[in-house]
This record gives C-alpha cells, structure tokens and sequence, in this order.
C-alpha cells in the first residue's frame, strides 16, 4: 500500500510540476505561428500568464489582412487532462452583420481528456444563450439556443427542433 500511495505522490508532484513550468507563452506563440500559416493573424495587447493559465487582452484577429474580430479579454485554463477557453466581449466586423450577430458578450469551450474530439461551446450575447459542442470526429457543429433574444440575421440559419432553435452544420 505504501509503494501505491508514493508512486501516486510522485505522479502527482511530476504532474504539478509539468503543468505550473509549462512554457504556457511560447504555447501561445506556437499557435500564432501555425494559424498564421492558413492566413489568420492574432495582434493582441497585452499577454500575462498564471499558475495554470494565460491571458490575453485587447486581441485583434485578422483573416487575410481584414480586421474581422476583436476580444475584449480570452483566459486559456489547462491541467493537462481539462483545458478551457474563456472568451469575453467578441466584436465582429460590420461587414458580417448579414450572417450572424456582430457582438458576443461570452463564449466559452471546453474539452476533456475522455473525450478529447469533443469541444463543448456555450455563449451569451444579444442573440440570448448557445450552448452545443464541436465533434471534430464527424466534423459537426451544433449549437442549441436555449434562451433566444434578438436574433436578427441568424433566424434565418437556424432550425426548429423538439427542445427549440438549433444551429448545425459541417466543417
């Protein structure tokens, strides 16, 4: 009993260690390598790191040089086996308010390591409250609207179902 609770102690003191030195800045800029290989580009404000997360504030994202989306605050959270993105105050470009709904007050996703193709998705905004998941086995969206506000554009992309309005789609 004792070997099994000192080689759960060491796994855990390993586990602990890994994940407060991770290198959580470089991560980041990893990611803003690769993204900016398919023509996405992250120009954000400020960055600063925690014991388990990462925060970037005043982010601008833009696709092929079009300034398409500005995030007030997004906080990345991970302990290896749970990783969560908190996402507050999204402004899209006006030029999208055709499609879909150019402010987001919330979004956040998460993923878990027993389901690791799996992203679970909620979100607030005018539009009322989304919550759904990304299955990027079969590469499906689904989103239901559980409380709808003003929907706007988006009414038109959604369908009813047996507990209200969902969003679906393929990627």
């Amino acid at each position: 009993m004792q070997v099994v609770k000192k080689a759960f102690m060491i796994l855990f003191a390993v586990w602990f260690a890994f994940v407060l030195f991770m290198p959580k800045r470089n991560l980041y800029y990893k990611v803003e390598q690769e993204l900016k290989k398919q023509g996405i580009v992250i120009n954000e404000g400020h960055i600063s790191e925690g014991l388990f997360s990462l925060t970037v504030d005043d982010a601008t994202v833009f696709l092929k040089g079009i300034d398409l989306i500005h995030v007030k605050h997004a906080s990345f959270f991970t302990l290896l086996f749970y990783s969560s993105l908190e996402i507050d105050k999204i402004a899209l470009d006006d030029s999208l308010r055709s499609m879909m709904p150019t402010k987001i007050d919330e979004a956040h996703c998460s993923t878990w390591i027993f389901s690791p193709l799996h992203i679970n998705i909620e979100g607030s905004g005018a539009f009322g409250k989304a919550k759904g998941q990304i299955d990027l086995a079969t590469h499906k969206v689904h989103l239901d609207f559980t409380k709808t506000g003003t929907l706007g554009p988006l009414k038109h992309q959604l369908k009813e179902g047996k507990e209200g309005l969902y969003y679906e789609t393929t990627f």
